[in-house]
């Protein structure tokens, strides 16, 4: 069960919950002509960095197979048929893993891996997915805006997040997520921006993706 829950870092990840599944609902239906409801059924699921569990929770209740890993055991939710939350590292996880995945998450994951690290994911990720599966990613992108508005004001001034819970250099550019999924035998479907509104405390998609954004993949 949850140990030393830090309600600030969790909490703009659980608002963030709403538009994660309305993003992956916009993909899924162009690509497949599914409502992401029929889609994600008896699929297998893994979610990387996966937090609380709560978000991938709401997977396992549609009747998929739930993965999640995190290097921090904060889950909300124990384990049961289905549905297996670890504390573990990714390359412990690849190293040992020999299941294939139809879905992988990666929301706010790549801005804490360091260019080593993010470089042997992608060159693994391909292994772990099945025939015609997606990898969603949110993240953010790299550029003085997104250093202002993601460390000077959401931790430093207005105190939305716990202090150096981001480090500018690990950000990073659609373009180079973009470069790593090419290298790496991945197609790069889409990307889309994400916006905050701080009165009501909620995320939208947008046509801006100066700071905050999603990209989906494909192999």
């Amino acid at each position: 069960m949850m140990q030393k829950y830090n309600y600030k870092y969790y909490e703009p990840l659980e608002q963030m919950i709403a538009v994660r599944h309305q993003y992956m609902s916009k993909i899924i239906k162009k690509v497949t002509h599914s409502n992401i409801y029929d889609y994600l059924r008896n699929k297998k699921i893994l979610d990387i960095g996966c937090g609380t569990g709560e978000f991938l929770k709401n997977y396992h209740d549609l009747k998929n197979q739930c993965f999640g890993i995190d290097i921090q055991q904060n889950f909300k939710f124990k384990n049961e048929i289905g549905y297996l939350l670890k504390k573990t590292d990714i390359q412990s996880f690849i190293k040992n893993n020999k299941k294939k995945f139809d879905v992988i998450f990666l929301f706010e994951f790549l801005e804490h891996l360091n260019l080593t690290e993010r470089k042997f994911l992608f060159k693994n990720l391909f292994n772990l997915l099945n025939k015609d599966s997606f990898i969603f990613i949110s993240t953010i992108n790299k550029n003085m805006i997104s250093k202002f508005l993601a460390i000077e004001l959401a931790e430093n001034y207005f105190k939305l997040l716990p202090e150096n819970t981001h480090d500018y250099k690990y950000f990073l550019k659609p373009s180079e997520i973009q470069y790593l999924a090419k290298k790496n035998k991945l197609q790069f479907i889409d990307t889309t921006g994400i916006t905050y509104n701080p009165i009501f405390k909620n995320f939208k998609l947008s046509n801006i993706s100066l700071v905050n954004y999603f990209v989906s993949l494909r192999n």
